[in-house]
């Protein structure tokens, strides 16, 4: 499977702008991985960019305020993605078996938390 940057940036901004406080429904594997990896990109670049001497506290504090704006999306797909595999949402808290869970496929047709998510 190749990444699609597109696809993750379209993502992304879908999460952040119209589903940023959205903790119901299910979201894919492949929805929650291309929104990580561009919040990671994201990430990593403000991580650099502080490091430039005398630019290096706006980007700082520029990173602080990218990372709590994105705090609540990327809550809210955790969430997502634990319904997508019919576990409760608190699992998004146990340290590094969330990760385990949010590989794993998701229940085929519609489960207690809504219907499967589109296929794209």
């Amino acid at each position: 499977m190749n990444y699609d940057f597109n696809y993750a940036l379209a993502v992304f901004l879908n999460n952040v702008m119209n589903r940023y406080a959205a903790f119901d429904g299910r979201t894919s594997r492949r929805e929650f991985w291309h929104y990580v990896s561009i919040a990671f990109i994201i990430s990593i670049t403000l991580s650099i960019l502080s490091e430039i001497p005398y630019l290096g506290a706006i980007f700082s504090l520029l990173s602080l305020l990218i990372s709590l704006a994105l705090l609540l999306p990327g809550i809210g797909i955790a969430i997502r993605r634990m319904h997508d595999i019919e576990q409760s949402g608190i699992m998004v808290l146990i340290p590094i078996y969330n990760i385990y869970l949010a590989c794993q496929p998701g229940t085929p047709g519609t489960n207690r938390f809504g219907p499967e998510p589109a296929k794209a």
